[in-house]
């Protein structure tokens, strides 16, 4: 199963991913405490997307790279900072002295932007994370944020991101936690229908959000810290929470067959509409706590 670009719901990823603009503010802040950087700090982030880490964390006054599949996504990126006060600037691959041009046979598609006032640098790039291009110990900081369960090698993945490491480097894995009772969990609810109909749940990546990831890099001789960053709420109507799957706005509903995706939505359907009878559209209280995983190469 090849690895799951985001393009098909780029349009609605920040409406149904994105962060409240306190949280991301908090988060962005985390990371900087988290490994004491400076303006000196060089990050990385894998599956970049639409910029939820990237654009509030590099806006704080930093040398920020994006890599992602997706040039969708990314393009929602450059268009956020496109419409605000970051200026784009064009030089070819190879530009920068972490570029590699020996090893990488056609030139990645990038996308670099400056923040004059703040030294700001945002560079996006068009990049497989199982295949990074750039060379060895290049960045202080990498970060990946709830991504390998989506990546079909991901342990070649994150030995990418260990190689493009400075010695003493940080990983940072990173995830969101999202607290919701188990009757009211449409998701859940769908998963349970599609093993009942004979189907399986699949991605192509790890099989957990963080688990896998902290375990290999024990086996590497890697210890691990974890900490939440920051908790916060949110608010979600069941009627919504059934259309993020109906639309197929979640990816763990793409890999599956159309005759048997829509089988699922009539019987998730007629479950939705027992479970909520009369409060389809009731606001109900969500709990998110974002979780970095820590680990010093």
């Amino acid at each position: 199963m090849p690895s799951l670009s985001f393009d098909q719901v780029a349009h609605a990823y920040d409406a149904t991913r994105g962060y409240p603009e306190d949280v991301a503010g908090r988060i962005a802040a985390g990371i900087v405490a988290t490994v004491k950087a400076t303006p000196q700090t060089r990050f990385l982030e894998v599956g970049v997307g639409t910029g939820r880490i990237a654009y509030p964390l590099a806006s704080l006054g930093h040398n920020y790279t994006g890599a992602d599949i997706s040039e969708k996504m990314v393009e929602q990126l450059a268009a956020k900072l496109v419409g605000s006060d970051w200026r784009e600037v064009r030089h070819t691959w190879g530009y920068a002295a972490d570029e590699d041009t020996t090893t990488v046979a056609i030139a990645p598609l990038v996308r670099r932007f400056i923040q004059v006032d703040r030294w700001a640098a945002l560079r996006l790039v068009i990049a497989d994370m199982t295949a990074l291009p750039f060379y060895d110990d290049t960045f202080d900081v990498a970060l990946a944020v709830h991504v390998f369960h989506l990546v079909d090698g991901w342990q070649k993945a994150v030995s990418e991101v260990l190689r493009v490491l400075h010695p003493g480097g940080f990983f940072l894995h990173c995830w969101d936690e999202i607290s919701t009772p188990d009757e009211q969990n449409v998701g859940k609810a769908w998963e349970k229908i599609m093993v009942e109909l004979g189907g399986e749940v699949r991605r192509p990546g790890s099989s957990s959000a963080h688990a896998d990831v902290t375990r290999w890099l024990k086996e590497q001789g890697l210890q691990s810290e974890e900490h939440v960053v920051t908790n916060w709420e949110t608010t979600i109507t069941p009627r919504r929470a059934l259309e993020y799957v109906t639309k197929r706005l979640w990816s763990s509903t793409w890999n599956v067959p159309d005759d048997l995706f829509a089988a699922t939505v009539v019987r998730l359907e007629r479950w939705a509409d027992e479970q909520f009878a009369g409060v389809m559209d009731v606001e109900r209280k969500q709990f998110h706590k974002f979780v970095i995983s820590k680990t010093r190469v």
